[in-house]
């Protein structure tokens, strides 16, 4: 029994459930879905991370930007009381002393200044929302990633600790020949050294997964341990692999994959709002080198050079305008538009890193599916051939160290067959997040 990761729902580590046999560019969405704890765990780290709940905090905090820039277009109300103190004789002070006036400001025209900072606000809650699906996306990678490490390391255990009882029942075997004299005493100690070999492999594993356990309890605190045997996941088989590829093992080529990933990455949509947001910024500054129109009511109650005055209303239509300190509204502009011009280099080397991405988890697949079918065969071989070996040993015709060879080749292959296979689960994964987004993915 080993110490596993297992979720608080009670779901086991590792489903051993085949994946559905769909053409991977056919039908795309339906193709290996995550097991359920996987699943579970994401759902819980996409939503509760701290820095989601952060970011949360940052697309409200958006919003109430965009209410704010859309109240722009109302009338701005202000009220102004003032008291003077002056010496009797100041004629321009000879009426009341306390003057109240109540004004109303409402903009006519502001040459898009409103539009433009409306638009403004829209963009940076966009991009605030794309921060959000990027960094979901970006967790949800380091969490698959550690994740697929700790259940490498606890699939690892599982093989060594049947190699080690085979080590132990060949070790036993060889003590009872040299107490027999059939057999030397370098060969009973080339077994025992053998057996702490792979028992030192053992420990190695069991680190292996304590650090990704680590890792994984960084993410979801809640998670919790339970003593469980590791369920593995069957095998690919030959055909059920070839079929999530789907035609394009043949001709290899992520073109339908990339297109879904360009169409659903945050990165890029980030981006595009950020364009939009510089779009805005740039129709602001323009619209500073129009005047500006308003027009003002006002009500005043009181009035200094005269007294006993009735309280008076009036309309004020008014122009203003203002180019800046000097030639600094021009060079803003210029500013605006090389950071603008800086995005779009932005956006294509975004754009191929995304490409670059998607091609090294789908050829990466292939690759695995391809080394599939071998690392199977050459399993069952060594199988055989050690079950061969030990028979030919006891007839004298094979060496005690062909046995250990043999042995130690088995093992290997099974530990070949559990890398390559979660290898290849992760890429299919990575695949999927990044064409249909983390939500879709981990959607029960």
């Amino acid at each position: 029994m080993l110490c596993i990761f297992v979720l608080i729902s009670g779901f086991p580590l590792y489903s051993n459930a085949k994946d559905p046999e769909f053409g991977l560019v056919e039908q795309p969405r339906v193709f290996s879905l995550p097991p359920a704890p996987l699943q579970l765990l994401l759902q819980k780290v996409v939503h509760e991370h701290p820095q989601v709940k952060n970011q949360l905090q940052a697309m409200q905090m958006s919003g109430m930007d965009v209410l704010i820039a859309e109240q722009a277009y109302w009338p701005t109300p202000s009220v102004a009381l003032e008291r003077v103190q002056t010496p009797s004789s100041d004629p321009s002070y000879a009426g009341s002393p306390q003057v109240l006036t109540l004004r109303l400001q409402q903009p006519i025209w502001t040459g898009g200044r409103l539009r433009a900072q409306s638009n403004k606000a829209l963009a940076n809650q966009q991009i605030e929302t794309a921060r959000l699906a990027e960094l979901q996306q970006l967790i949800a990678f380091k969490t698959l990633q550690d994740w697929t490490e700790m259940v490498i390391a606890q699939r690892q255990q599982v093989v060594l600790s049947e190699s080690e009882k085979t080590q132990t029942l060949l070790m036993q075997k060889m003590m009872r020949r040299v107490e027999q004299g059939l057999s030397s005493q370098s060969e009973a100690n080339h077994s025992k050294l053998r057996l702490m070999q792979v028992e030192q492999d053992i420990v190695n594993a069991k680190q292996r997964e304590t650090v990704a356990w680590i890792k994984v309890k960084q993410w979801v605190p809640e998670a919790q341990r339970n003593e469980q045997h590791v369920i593995a996941l069957d095998h690919y088989t030959t055909i059920a692999a070839r079929k999530l590829i789907g035609t394009e093992t043949a001709n290899p080529s992520p073109t339908h994959w990339e297109l879904l990933s360009k169409e659903r990455s945050p990165v890029l949509k980030r981006l595009d709002q950020v364009m939009a947001l510089q779009t805005a910024e740039l129709e602001e500054k323009r619209a500073a080198l129009q005047p500006e129109v308003y027009l003002r009511a006002e009500h005043q109650r009181g009035h200094y050079a005269y007294g006993n005055l009735p309280a008076s209303n009036r309309i004020f239509v008014g122009l203003t305008a203002s180019t800046g300190a000097g030639f600094s509204l021009t060079h803003q502009l210029t500013a605006l538009q090389l950071k603008r011009n800086s995005t779009l280099e932005e956006i294509d080397a975004a754009q191929r890193i995304l490409i670059e991405t998607v091609h090294t988890d789908f050829f990466n697949a292939i690759a695995r599916q391809s080394k599939a079918e071998a690392l199977q065969l050459n399993l069952e071989s060594s199988q055989e051939q050690q079950a061969a070996w030990e028979r030919q040993f006891t007839n004298g015709r094979k060496t005690w160290i062909d046995v250990m060879i043999a042995a130690k080749e088995t093992t290997q292959a099974e530990l070949a067959v559990i890398e390559n296979d979660m290898a290849l689960h992760q890429s299919l994964w990575r695949l999927h997040i990044q064409a249909y987004g983390v939500l879709s993915w981990v959607a029960p």
